[in-house]
């Protein structure tokens, strides 16, 4: 019975561990396989992350790098230098002491030269008629009264006609004048001898007066004949025609005619410019437009004549701006005695204004340039210049103001300091 019992209940046990036994071997089997997941997620991600983190170290050190190579170059770079007493000698330096001054105020403005038009006058005629002859061209100088052009006009064959008429009927009015002159003595006499009535007598002294009125108006029109073909101005060698001649000494700018043009009274022939003085027009920002002033003295610099120099006055001021250009015109009177200067010449034009405040100031020849930047050497003991940076300002005449890098008192090179540059890049190649 017992062993029926016993046989009855071992199936029964061995079933109820088999769940057991399989819940332990799927867990087993999903953290080996959670830890194989990791793994392998833990290797795709660890290169990815420590790239980033390499290049980053790698750019930090770069970086470091350089900036250590540029404070190694800054250090190189000498900003002093000493000389022997030999090679002082040789470099035949020369100092000047930086001083405070009052410089000018200067406005620069760019321009260019141009006829004055006060000394310019169109040649026409005052008669009608046809060019027969030219006698200068465009670029010629001629002079005040000199015959430009002959013309053939009808006019003066009318002209004459009109001199010879006005002559000839004065001489008729002064006969007539003679006789009413010798009837009204007649009548006089006879009314003396009271052969004849009063009434005779006043009647032949009105006819005189009236003769005399006649020969006023007759010789009048003779005067104005005679001045009109004088005025046309016929030279002796062509009594024919009418001779055009220059009101101005000048150069001849404009021909407007050739041999054959029909021309009247209103027609210009030439023109004819006195380049003894010229217009120097400079073009003026509106911000510098209150600079300038009537009567205010310039210096223009003309690099067509090798950057020469001459002096002028402002004549005048633009009223209005030009609205492309918000410039205002300024026009300057320039003196041309030799007449090397041509209008149309490019200039810059300096106008002077009133000193300004005090500023530091060193000669031209004390500004060197060293790696694009201004520098003045700067004398000290023992024979030893330092390299000082500096900001420039105005320029006058041989003078440069110094708005940053300089002391008064202090010397600076103004001869010899190419030499003295020189020895500085050796030392900045030395250091290299």
């Amino acid at each position: 019975m017992s062993e029926e019992i016993s046989s009855d209940l071992s199936p029964t046990t061995e079933s109820g561990n088999a769940p057991r036994s399989n819940r332990r071997t799927t867990l087993v089997s999903l953290v080996i396989l959670s830890a194989v997941t990791l793994g392998l997620l833990a290797w795709w991600l660890w290169p990815r992350r420590a790239e980033p983190a390499a290049t980053a170290t790698e750019a930090k050190t770069a970086e470091t790098t350089a900036e250590k190579k540029e404070e190694k170059a800054g250090e190189a770079a000498p900003s002093r230098v000493e000389l022997s007493a030999e090679a002082l000698k040789r470099a035949n330096i020369e100092t000047a002491e930086v001083t405070s001054q009052a410089l000018t105020q200067v406005l620069t403005a760019t321009g260019r030269l141009a006829l004055n038009e006060d000394a310019v006058v169109r040649v026409g005629t005052f008669v009608d008629g046809r060019v027969v002859h030219v006698f200068a061209k465009v670029g010629d100088y001629v002079r005040k009264g000199q015959t430009l052009v002959h013309i053939h006009s009808h006019e003066l064959t009318d002209a004459r006609g009109a001199v010879a008429k006005a002559k000839a009927s004065l001489v008729e009015k002064e006969k007539a004048l003679a006789f009413a002159q010798a009837e009204a003595d007649r009548a006089e006499r006879l009314f003396t001898a009271k052969a004849i009535a009063k009434r005779e007598v006043d009647q032949a002294n009105a006819h005189v007066v009236a003769i005399k009125a006649e020969t006023e108006l007759v010789k009048a029109e003779l005067e104005r004949a005679s001045e009109f073909l004088e005025h046309l101005a016929i030279d002796q060698d062509a009594p024919d025609e009418v001779a055009i001649r220059s009101t101005l000494s000048g150069i001849v700018t404009k021909r407007l005619i050739t041999e054959g043009t029909v021309v009247s009274d209103a027609s210009d022939l030439m023109e004819i410019a006195n380049i003894s003085t010229l217009w120097a027009v400079a073009e003026v920002p509106e911000a510098q437009a209150t600079f300038a002033r009537i009567g205010q003295g310039v210096n223009i610099q003309l690099s067509s004549l090798g950057d020469a120099t001459i002096s002028g006055k402002v004549v005048h001021i633009g009223t209005s701006l030009n609205p492309e250009t918000r410039t205002v015109q300024v026009r300057c009177l320039v003196n041309n005695p030799r007449g090397n200067l041509r209008p149309e010449m490019y200039a810059t034009i300096n106008i002077s204004g009133g000193a300004a405040p005090q500023g530091l100031a060193v000669p031209r020849e004390a500004v060197q340039e060293v790696n694009g930047e201004k520098v003045v050497f700067v004398a000290l003991e023992n024979n030893a210049f330092e390299k000082r940076a500096v900001q420039l300002g105005r320029e006058q005449g041989n003078l440069i103001e110094i708005t940053d890098g300089l002391q008064t008192g202090l010397r600076v090179v103004t001869k010899g300091g190419f030499f003295i540059k020189t020895e500085f890049l050796k030392g900045s190649l030395a250091e290299e």
